[in-house]
């Protein structure tokens, strides 16, 4: 989706800019020496949403204590 709905601005060292954007690209105007550029309005999808970390939480929780309780050994002793 582009960012053209107008809910986006563009902060350079916590002051607010002017950009022009075309289709997806947005063109930020700064100086050498500035130290931050926040896109304010934008969000970042995780890769891996909540239940899938649960789950491999719980994966991992299950198989540690599997894994003591058994006391199984993963290299055969001669």
């Amino acid at each position: 989706k582009a960012f053209d709905d107008g809910s986006y601005f563009v902060l350079v060292n916590n002051e607010e800019v002017e950009f022009s954007q075309t289709g997806n690209n947005l063109t930020i105007p700064y100086e050498a020496g500035n130290d931050t550029i926040e896109i304010v309005g934008s969000y970042a999808i995780p890769e891996f949403g909540t239940i899938a970390m649960i789950v491999l939480a719980v994966a991992i929780v299950s198989i540690i204590v599997i894994t003591t309780k058994t006391r199984t050994s993963l290299i055969p002793k001669l």
